[in-house]
């Protein structure tokens, strides 16, 4: 029988999983955006990643929006507002502290939708 307890990273692994899975198919551009997506946290900063992110709503790829997946999958974990605006918000007035571990959250969640996402990327087929 399995042990009902998990370890924060099976729970950060599962909602990766998930958020994965609901893009449905994974093409190689999706797949090289969410690879991307722990070194830009790193680089610009969780806030500014987060931005940047919801600044590219509506811009889909023919497998569905990365962007917002991102965002989204970023949010939740983080369990923030749903009010986009709020949510950002929240990191101007956070202390340094609570704001480097919402990154380091943040961070790690993406470290798992990078995983997965290249793990189940379908490679395109050349003729």
């Amino acid at each position: 029988m399995a042990n009902s307890i998990t370890t924060k990273e099976q729970q950060r692994a599962k909602f990766a999983l998930d958020k994965i899975n609901s893009l449905g198919k994974i093409d190689s551009e999706t797949a090289n955006f969410f690879v991307g997506l722990p070194t830009m946290l790193l680089t610009n900063g969780l806030g500014q990643t987060l931005a940047f992110l919801l600044s590219k709503k509506g811009k889909d790829n023919k497998y569905g929006n990365k962007y917002i997946t991102a965002f989204e999958a970023i949010r939740e974990h983080l369990k923030g507002d749903k009010d986009n605006l709020k949510f950002l918000g929240n990191f101007n007035s956070m202390n340094q502290k609570d704001y480097l571990e919402n990154q380091k959250e943040a961070l790690a969640v993406a470290n798992w939708l990078k995983r997965y996402a290249r793990a189940f990327e379908e490679k395109e087929t050349k003729k």
